[in-house]
């Protein structure tokens, strides 16, 4: 399985390569967009000093983290992100016809090699901040070793909730509008603490939106914020967990799959 995906992934780059200026330049255009959010952040925490005790480099933190996360999530399942048309047109009966997984097929279709431009972005974020907190005096060894960890299972809960919207789409027949509340909200929330919301959205963001245990959760445990030890664990545990729930909910949008010529 994974050497036929690592087939189709390099049929998908080759292609997408072929037209290199396209590519240079919907990344660099991406990952701008997202630098000007950051420093939008950075002049409200200059002018503030902290959100809720957090500083600018420790806040650079969950940004870079959930920045890069979500582009990762982007990067690699465009098609999942994009799967209400798959449903609304009829082109899902195209890939349940082939002897291989329709899931697979997806995240082999098509690559969105512009969020290589926000990967970037969210990871030098990472390194600003880190160096930030290291003039600080605060030891970032921990912080180093984590952040790869951090960026591969937010990757991963991003997707299992973009999955999990997609398996909801098979019954409402529509996505855009759930993603906003499901990806793109979250995601801009995730750039600050969660301790910053009402209780009912940290309650959101523990568990049907797990995305609490991606950046916010680890990050008081690491940057000595009151956090238990046991705090970062959770976070590739929460995304294993992400990823079964959600592949779940695929599988039995799949089953109940009615065609649209049916």
């Amino acid at each position: 399985m994974f050497a036929l995906y690592r087939k189709l992934i390099a049929a998908s780059i080759r292609s997408q390569m072929q037209y290199k200026i396209n590519f240079v330049t919907s990344a660099a255009t991406t990952g701008m967009i997202m630098v000007l959010d950051f420093i939008i952040l950075s002049a409200i925490l200059y002018r503030f000093h902290d959100v809720v005790g957090w500083n600018i480099y420790e806040v650079g933190m969950l940004y870079g983290i959930s920045s890069a996360s979500v582009s990762l999530y982007r990067l690699f399942a465009p098609e999942i992100n994009d799967f209400e048309k798959y449903i609304v047109q009829g082109e899902l009966d195209q890939l349940l016809i082939r002897p291989v997984s329709p899931l697979l097929l997806l995240l082999t279709r098509n690559l969105d090699l512009s969020r290589v431009g926000g990967l970037v972005q969210g990871v030098s974020v990472l390194v600003i901040s880190l160096a930030g907190l290291a003039t600080e005096g605060k030891s970032i060894m921990g912080l180093v070793l984590f952040s790869p960890i951090a960026i591969l299972s937010g990757g991963v809960i991003y997707f299992s909730i973009g999955l999990a919207t997609a398996g909801v789409a098979f019954w409402t027949h529509q996505m855009k509008d759930m993603l906003t509340f499901t990806i793109y909200a979250p995601a801009n929330a995730s750039n600050y603490p969660i301790g910053l919301y009402p209780n009912w959205l940290k309650w959101l963001f523990f568990s049907a939106i797990p995305i609490a245990y991606m950046n916010y959760l680890p990050m008081l445990t690491l940057l000595g914020k009151g956090g238990e030890w046991f705090y970062p664990i959770l976070t590739p545990v929460a995304a294993a967990i992400a990823f079964y729930f959600a592949r779940m909910l695929w599988n039995v949008g799949i089953r109940h799959y009615h065609s649209t010529g049916s």
